[in-house]
């Protein structure tokens, strides 16, 4: 069992686990989980000559702590793929695709605290992976992960949404019409021009089909001197939503 918390050491935050037996911060140094164990939320305390708080943590902060093995989905496609997707606390949504769990954790969040997230990985590194990125999730109880592929002929599961990380989701398509709940969303996440085009083909009979790419710029933030960031977040996937109605 594990117990995450965020500690804050002279305002900088990291991601421990307060059940751990030894914790180790990089540039801080070594100390006993029974140091910090007991310490109540928000307090203030001295650790290692250094004041510290119990906080606790966000999404963010644990996405930007993910063991990574696949390339993620990222927060800016995740946040218009939750908003696509239509749920909310109660639903059910079958991923396809969890590598990491970036966007596992997301889903779950989306419909916590209880509602229901139905995850395939059948890469057995990418399944570890992901079993391991959930146990750092206060959802990840909400987290049903199969070690097999989401095919055509699986067993029809009853959702409110249906997230498609995989490269030929045209191939889950009748599959998604089955399981959908009348006036659900599909949802594909695909990188090239080819797989939307095929996808697009599969969609007949779909209402409200939908593709957007997502281009993020971000600004430094200096008083001095703000302006847009040299670098820019540019093209990682296409997102496509189709809602079945039956």
């Amino acid at each position: 069992m594990s117990n995450w918390n965020l500690l804050i050491i002279n305002g900088s935050a990291h991601l421990v686990d307060l059940d751990s037996e030894i914790i180790e911060i990089s540039g801080f140094g070594r100390f006993p989980g029974e140091a910090v164990r007991g310490q109540k939320l928000g307090s203030a305390f001295d650790l290692l000559g250094e004041k510290c708080l119990i906080a606790r943590y966000a999404l963010s902060d644990v996405q930007s702590n993910l063991k990574r093995g696949p390339q993620i989905v990222l927060p800016k496609d995740i946040a218009w793929m939750i908003y696509k997707s239509g749920l909310a606390t109660g639903g059910t949504v079958v991923e396809a695709g969890c590598g990491s769990a970036a966007l596992t954790l997301a889903l779950a969040q989306a419909v916590a605290p209880n509602g229901k997230v139905i995850t395939f990985e059948n890469n057995p590194r990418h399944f570890k992976i992901a079993e391991k990125n959930l146990e750092m999730s206060p959802w990840k109880d909400l987290v049903e992960i199969r070690s097999s592929e989401l095919e055509d002929k699986t067993k029809e599961i009853e959702a409110d949404a249906i997230v498609l990380d995989l490269p030929n989701p045209n191939e889950i398509i009748e599959w998604s019409k089955r399981s959908l709940r009348v006036g659900g969303f599909m949802l594909s996440y695909v990188p090239t021009v080819n797989q939307v085009e095929n996808l697009l083909v599969s969609l007949e009979g779909w209402k409200e089909i939908e593709i957007v790419e997502i281009i993020q710029r971000d600004w430094q933030s200096k008083s001095n001197a703000l302006r847009p960031k040299t670098n820019m977040l540019g093209h990682t996937g296409f997102i496509i939503s189709a809602r079945w109605n039956g």
